[in-house]
């Protein structure tokens, strides 16, 4: 429980206006508070028009306020409470506890100096009573989803409220302010001002997103909107919010602001993985947790893998990784006690860090290594797992004289480090991304890169989706990548650009390359595509393929080496009768070869996705007839091949035959 300073200052005026009554203001409303409140609420010290009392509460700062008004207009039903009384809530040694929230927000800098400030100066304007100079002031919050804007409007609600500089009575109301009326993701500018014109929506801070409101030739409506909003401003607080963008988009959106209203800004910088890292951290220590230093790396690959499909959404997604923690935490531990009661285990749960009332219980790597299924425990090195993959020697040769290379020019301090960024080209499905993943490892084991982490996107991820969001968007992109690999797929459509035109893929290419020069010692981007329109991507940018100095092309895969593939995922996870590997090797033996050399041929991919419809179908099979242990047998591939996806080609090829002899 925190212990809160209350001070609830009456207008003199109306208080005389209760002489007669039984029980002056300051009297019913102590006496209402002790009841409330009880042991936990002591008196400081009263007057006619001045309580002043110790309050000792979880109750949020707002939550009080709320309270103390319900109170009064309960027992002064035909007075406004919000005119006659200044209400003042700080903790027990004159610190906001709001201001302290907000100090252990994870980032936000800007916004913490913002706090400071409002808390320096409110003094000054309560004591000169110039309340409209903070009242009039309204905010515009560069911040990108998932980044903890809600959480930073509440505390910035009770910060204010709890200073006495807003009669908030109403809370936090977040809009996404639409251009169409019946656009059903927000609301239209229309509705918005009918509901500010009622009164129950009195007292609250709005938010309003006006990303859509970006582009310049949206900017008159959205001026008519600020205008129309000047005739509120006393009952209420205003936020805008735009995704954080580069500084010239944003002093557009904040230029057209100011125009109309009195504005000040607060940009959000994206997180970082240590900062995202701190976030789970302090969420696992609330529930009596705490990581090993090696369940940070488990950590950090699940992050790279929830990055990677362009949908990241922050500390929300942090928090679902936490759940998903404290639950394989707690299924280990589960498991553990059952062995223990059955006298197959004799190891306590290990504690530390603790007292008898709160233990801290350790996680360790092992517990939460299903959080990240590409992480891998292995022993073995990158280039060892490499020789493991199916027709990769060259690359393996190159990238041995690649690391070669860089060890030699890192043991030589008259050599400049060469860049290390590379080019991987062939067609879908031939092991890049999986090399990729590789390189990292490799690099890593060799000092040359720090971490080795793997954070794959396509060139798309890299495209914001309002103006001056593309540059802020793939500098965050690289920033996480440093001491590990980017990999990039389908790199060309940079050059290209996408369906909102090519001016944004020209940015993202522009800010990615302007990356890749400064942190050349700490991060190696791989773009990865069709040779030909890698080839075009690096004639139409002459400084990118000096930065790119390596090439490595991977060819397509034979038929044997597809068989290859397709028997080497069977026996590394099923048992298989002795007569699989003869009708697989006869399935892809029988592939037409210009449908393998074709661009629609995914390679490895085709290969491992007969294998999986092969084994679902082997799974339907034996729980069909209630057996338990599930056998890959020819019937399970042959009704895999019979699948329009698998037998076309073949079924082509035969016809082919068929119809020449047909027409002999």
């Amino acid at each position: 429980m925190g212990l809160l300073d209350l001070t609830v200052e009456f207008d003199g005026n109306w208080v005389l206006t209760k002489r007669d009554e039984k029980e002056l203001p300051v009297k019913r409303l102590s006496n209402t508070l002790d009841e409330e409140y009880k042991e936990a609420y002591s008196i400081l010290s009263s007057s006619l028009t001045t309580l002043s009392a110790h309050i000792r509460t979880d109750e949020r700062i707002d939550e009080i306020r709320k309270k103390i008004y319900r109170i009064l207009e309960k027992m002064y039903p035909k007075d406004k409470i919000d005119q006659i009384i200044d209400i003042t809530i700080t903790g027990a040694d004159g610190q906001s506890d709001a201001l302290s929230d907000i100090d252990a927000l994870i980032g936000w800098s800007e916004f913490k100096k913002l706090c400071h400030e409002i808390v320096q100066v409110a003094p000054q304007v309560k004591k000169n009573k110039t309340y409209e100079a903070f009242q009039f002031q309204n905010y515009l919050f560069s911040v990108n989803d998932g980044c903890g804007l809600t959480t930073a409007l509440e505390k910035f609600y009770s910060l204010v409220t709890g200073l006495s500089l807003f009669d908030g009575k109403n809370g936090i109301t977040e809009i996404l302010l639409s251009e169409k009326k019946d656009d059903d993701r927000g609301m239209s500018v229309s509705d918005v001002l009918s509901l500010l014109y009622s009164e129950e929506a009195i007292g609250s801070l709005f938010c309003f997103d006006i990303s859509d409101f970006m582009e310049r030739s949206k900017y008159p409506l959205l001026k008519e909107f600020l205008t129309e909003l000047l005739d509120y401003e006393k009952d209420y607080i205003f936020c805008f919010r735009i995704p954080f963008v580069e500084i010239g988009a944003r002093t557009d959106i904040l230029n057209l602001l100011s125009d109309v209203l009195y504005m000040r800004q607060v940009a959000v910088l994206p997180f970082t993985i240590d900062e995202l890292e701190a976030h789970a951290v302090d969420m696992l220590k609330k529930y009596c947790y705490q990581g090993d230093a090696d369940v940070w790396k488990v950590f950090e690959s699940r992050i790279a893998q929830e990055k990677s499909d362009g949908k990241f959404y922050g500390l929300q997604t942090v928090d679902k990784v936490v759940w998903e923690i404290l639950w394989l935490k707690n299924k280990a531990d589960a498991m553990r006690e059952l062995e223990v009661k059955s006298g197959n285990f004799n190891k306590k749960i290990e504690k530390n860090d603790s007292t008898e009332e709160n233990p801290i219980l350790n996680i360790t790597q092992d517990e939460i290594l299903d959080l990240a299924p590409t992480f891998s425990k292995k022993t073995m090195t990158g280039f060892d797992e490499l020789a493991e993959l199916i027709g990769m020697e060259k690359i393996a040769d190159r990238l041995k004289e690649i690391v070669a290379q860089v060890k030699l020019s890192l043991a030589n301090d008259k050599m400049d480090r060469p860049s290390i960024h590379m080019r991987f080209v062939g067609s879908p499905g031939t092991g890049k991304t999986t090399v990729a993943r590789i390189v990292g490892k490799i690099f890593q084991e060799n000092g040359i890169l720090r971490n080795g982490y793997f954070f794959e996107y396509t060139a798309r991820d890299l495209i914001g989706e309002y103006v001056g969001q593309t540059a802020p968007k793939t500098a965050a992109i690289c920033r996480d990548a440093y001491g590990s690999v980017l990999f990039i797929d389908e790199a060309y459509a940079l050059y290209w650009g996408d369906d909102r035109g090519s001016d944004y893929g020209r940015e993202a290419l522009t800010t990615l390359i302007s990356e890749m020069e400064n942190h050349r010692d700490d991060m190696v981007v791989i773009m990865a595509g069709y040779k030909d329109d890698m080839d075009q991507l690096m004639k139409g940018n002459a400084g990118l393929r000096s930065r790119m100095p390596f090439l490595l092309e991977f060819p397509s895969y034979t038929q044997e080496q597809l068989a290859q593939i397709f028997m080497l995922m069977v026996k590394k996870h099923f048992k298989y009768d002795n007569y699989l590997e003869d009708e697989v090797k006869n399935y892809f033996m029988n592939l037409p070869k210009d449908y393998i050399d074709s661009k629609e041929f995914s390679n490895a991919r085709f290969a491992r996705n007969l294998y999986e419809r092969t084994w679902s179908k082997a799974a339907l099979r034996m729980q069909l007839s209630d057996q338990g242990e599930v056998v890959l047998c020819v019937d399970d591939f042959k009704a895999a091949c019979e699948e329009k996806e698998f037998s076309e080609k073949l079924e082509r090829k035969k016809t082919i035959g068929f119809s020449t002899s047909e027409g002999k």
